[in-house]
């Protein structure tokens, strides 16, 4: 059975293909307002598409939300803070469910949730996105791994009993970033759509890692397209869906 919070999660991240027509139309002239108002945008601003569907903000470079897949349009661009997990990290109720706190990181899960088991693993230290790593963070990566493959091992899920949960998870972190403070994805599947995982977006750790021992910083897909490289992680991703 689905624990509260497993179910408030899928709640969060509606099928919005059962959409009525009129929820689609007042998405559509929402959409036409924002238009009609062309209100300029604040050069130093952090803009993210926030999703009509289920709420989620999304870089602004994809054209679908990576949690429930709704199209995006450049009306739904909205003004965001810049990092919203300082907040978590000072301890503030900010209705997000934490599973592990120390001083140095935090396991919480993802509020928009690509799967039942979709975690976020973040240093307290701030670092905006992976562009920023050096190979003495390898460390420290390797740590945000640990504390989440824990946290789904003390879940002790009977759908994956008998099985080695790192053979299942699928992990990495996302460039351009939604928000700015590195943090990895650790999923197990089933996912809730296919639209996951996404190249050129989506860095898997074990090329982060790679990347810091091979180059002493991380390639970037955006740098040097490897469109193999992320079609094989893809497939390795689904074929666990």
């Amino acid at each position: 059975d689905l624990s509260l919070t497993q179910a408030n999660k899928m709640a969060a991240a509606p099928n919005w293909r059962e959409f009525t027509q009129e929820r689609l139309d007042a998405i559509e002239r929402k959409r036409a307002e924002v238009r009609a108002k062309a209100v300029p945008r604040d050069p130093r601003g952090n803009y993210k598409r926030v999703c009509p569907a289920c709420d989620k903000p999304n870089t602004e470079t994809i054209d679908f939300c990576t949690g429930c897949s709704f199209p995006l349009v450049e009306e739904d661009l909205q003004r965001q803070s810049d990092n919203i997990f300082l907040d978590l990290i000072m301890g503030k109720d900010t209705g997000t469910n934490v599973h592990y706190r120390d001083a140095g990181y935090l396991v919480f899960d993802d509020k928009f949730g690509v799967s039942d088991h979709h975690l976020d693993i973040i240093p307290t230290e701030v670092i905006e996105d992976i562009t920023f790593l050096r190979p003495h963070h390898i460390p420290m990566l390797e740590q945000l791994f640990e504390l989440g493959v824990k946290e789904f091992e003390r879940r002790a899920d009977p759908r994956y009993a008998g099985k080695n949960l790192r053979d299942l998870v699928t992990a990495g972190y996302n460039f351009p970033v939604s928000v700015k403070h590195l943090h990895l994805h650790l999923v197990l599947p089933p996912f809730r759509h296919a639209k996951v995982f996404q190249y050129p977006r989506w860095h898997s750790h074990r090329k982060i890692i790679d990347d810091l021992r091979t180059h002493g910083r991380v390639i970037t897909y955006a740098e040097a397209p490897q469109e193999q490289a992320g079609a094989d992680e893809y497939a390795r991703a689904m074929r666990t869906h």
